[in-house]
């Protein structure tokens, strides 16, 4: 869209606002009513997401791009259709490139000879399954299983020093191994990995403070004894009611 008028600051300011407002997208605003009226409508053409894929994983060093992108295309269209509708569910481009991204970066870290296809549906399941709600996760996996059939066993990526120090800290905490509740430490750590921000959402009791503490004291004893895999991380609790939303987020 652009303002009716030929005024070059009028067209900068506007566009400019334009564009932090990203209207259409989840969890932005619309445009202002008193606004609409100065833009005239242009049409666009919506991307194909699969060639972008299939570029994007040719350019990170995969030979089999076209099955893959085919795959992972027809993947997030089913899972937008039949996964329940939920607003933190995300299977839009930026989403798609953090995944590719960490296929990409699977793929260099892989033996030579390792199936592709098992590294692509190993990143698809690892990035996805820890924010779905618990009703989807059978659907999820499921089409996962009809979309890679000859993947039925796939191993779980391991860590096994950060694992190692998880399981010491545990023990000296007297906590019960629960394999479910191990796993979403693991899927914390993958999360921090690849996200800059990211939110625990679960019922009252369920673990998720024990979940932050145990990993973030996990990373800064490794960190300690000089491993790199580690860093020293300190937990700051603030009340969101108590601060503004520019001091809590930042503002540019």
């Amino acid at each position: 869209m652009f303002p009716n008028t030929e005024e070059p600051i009028m067209l900068v300011a506007t566009c400019a606002y334009f564009i932090t407002m990203n209207p259409g997208y989840a969890g932005r605003q619309e445009l202002p009513e008193n606004l609409k009226v100065l833009f005239r409508g242009v049409t666009m053409m919506t991307p194909d997401r699969q060639v972008i894929i299939k570029v994007k994983l040719a350019s990170v060093g995969y030979v089999d791009c076209e099955m893959l992108s085919k795959k992972f295309h027809i993947l997030y269209s089913l899972c937008e259709e039949q996964l329940s509708k939920q607003r933190h569910y995300d299977f839009g481009l930026r989403n798609i490139l953090s995944v590719l991204r960490t296929a990409g970066a699977g793929k260099r870290t892989e033996k030579v000879g390792t199936s592709e296809e098992m590294i692509m549906c190993r990143t698809l399941r690892d990035m996805n399954l820890s924010k779905f709600v618990a009703q989807d996760i059978p659907l999820f996996l499921s089409l996962l299983r009809d979309i890679f059939p000859s993947q039925t066993n796939i191993p779980n990526k391991t860590y096994t020093e950060i694992e190692k120090k998880i399981k010491g800290l545990m023990l000296e905490n007297n906590l019960e191994h629960v394999d479910a509740w191990f796993i979403k430490i693991i899927q914390l750590y993958e999360t921090s990995l690849v996200r800059h921000g990211f939110m625990v959402v679960g019922t009252v009791g369920s673990g998720k403070t024990t979940i932050m503490d145990t990993l973030t004291k996990s990373l800064t004893l490794l960190a300690e004894e000089g491993n790199p895999l580690g860093g020293v991380h300190n937990l700051k609790r603030m009340n969101p009611k108590a601060i503004t939303t520019p001091q809590l987020y930042g503002i540019m």
